[in-house]
């Protein structure tokens, strides 16, 4: 049985839509990533996940593999 959770990653370096284009690509490479939400302005990604299958860490290595430093939302 899977169970969904939702995380919130800042993310450092995201510009333009073509940024938008490469983390929404580099997190839909993980097995176990349901949807994802891009909020350019904030520098933030909401993402629905299975941890079981696509954990935090593997979301902010490929994310740092594109280019893009992220860390799990403080607030």
């Amino acid at each position: 049985m899977s169970s969904t959770k939702e995380t919130v990653l800042d993310v450092d370096g995201m510009t333009c839509g073509s940024c938008v284009r490469h983390v929404e690509g580099a997190l839909r490479t993980l097995e176990g990533v349901d949807a994802i939400e891009v909020k350019l302005r904030e520098g933030k990604v909401r993402v629905q996940h299975d941890p079981a299958k696509a954990p935090v860490e593997e979301m902010i290595e490929a994310l740092g593999e594109a280019g893009y430093e992220s860390r799990v939302n403080a607030s």
